[in-house]
């Protein structure tokens, strides 16, 4: 009796490159769509901060009857001396009292310790790709959220960290119509247009130089804690700027806590009628306009 044996048949070269190419394809329009919903869960991440951001000045605000300070020092005249600012006073509140508990308050010219070049996840955006030490800003521990300064940028033109030339060193503002400023005590009472009409802190990715949780490296350097709202410093227009990786515009924790995606074309400027427009009227907390849609 004759066996008849079954011989195996094997892929061709053919039949190979085909099914590599079918692959291919497949993967690239599969690719668009999970790139997608990466970015999808990590701008979710990034909200989640920010509402616990907003929750821990709340809770500040609670014990100590009004928000943190931008940032505290003797004198508002400019130079380098380190000042601790707005988001150190939150550590203990955002699962860091360890970082909180190290910190010598009382010293006025703090510099690089292990302490203030500690990564904080509480203060980076998942989508930022900024080092953890922020080398534009001293290689302090770097952070993605910025608080508001208010409608009026500070006194110079450009960060002074990227042009220490020009144009000088003036006085920090001593006051402003935001939320955080030099030695700022911005009570709930102090926010006369509402707090669901106004800014209290948002992003600033590694395309704005990000910032810094410590503080500012110098009463010069108040980017380093807070980003202004004034006309020509619009969402992601430069290096002075509220800003974010997440496409076509920025995430904001409002006063009320409410967190928003803000859009980059969202309207800025002085109107024709020589009140500022939406962008600046919630960069303020008592110019009494309502802002509108945004």
């Amino acid at each position: 009796m004759t066996h008849l044996r079954k011989q195996r048949r094997g892929f061709t070269l053919i039949e190979l490159a085909a099914v590599l190419t079918v692959s291919t394809v497949l993967f690239s329009l599969a690719s668009p769509a999970i790139q997608s919903a990466r970015e999808t869960a990590r701008r979710s991440a990034c909200k989640k901060k920010l509402k616990q951001i907003g929750l821990a000045i709340h809770n500040y605000s609670d014990v100590y009857r009004r928000f943190p300070p931008g940032w505290t020092g003797h004198h508002a005249v400019a130079g380098a001396e380190g000042r601790y600012g707005w988001s150190i006073m939150l550590t203990p509140l955002l699962g860091n009292a360890e970082i909180y508990e190290q910190i010598n308050f009382e010293d006025q010219k703090q510099r690089r310790s292990k302490v203030t070049q500690t990564g904080l996840p509480a203060f980076r955006c998942p989508s930022d790709t900024t080092e953890v030490l922020n080398p534009l800003r001293g290689n302090f521990g770097t952070s993605n959220y910025s608080a508001n300064f208010g409608s009026t940028a500070p006194p110079r033109w450009l960060d002074a960290g990227m042009s220490a030339n020009w144009p000088g060193q003036a006085a920090t503002l001593r006051k402003t119509d935001g939320i955080c400023w030099w030695n700022s005590g911005c009570r709930f009472r102090d926010i006369m247009d509402g707090t669901s009409n106004t800014l209290m802190v948002g992003e600033r990715s590694v395309a704005s130089a990000a910032g810094i949780w410590m503080g500012v490296r110098g009463n010069n350097f108040e980017s380093d804690q807070v980003t202004d709202c004034s006309p020509g410093n619009e969402i992601n227009s430069g290096e002075g700027s509220f800003s974010s990786t997440h496409k076509g515009g920025a995430q904001f924790a409002l006063c009320d806590g409410s967190v928003r995606f803000i859009s980059e074309k969202i309207e800025s400027g002085i109107g024709a009628d020589g009140h500022p427009k939406t962008f600046q009227r919630l960069g303020s907390r008592q110019d009494k306009l309502v802002p509108g849609e945004f």
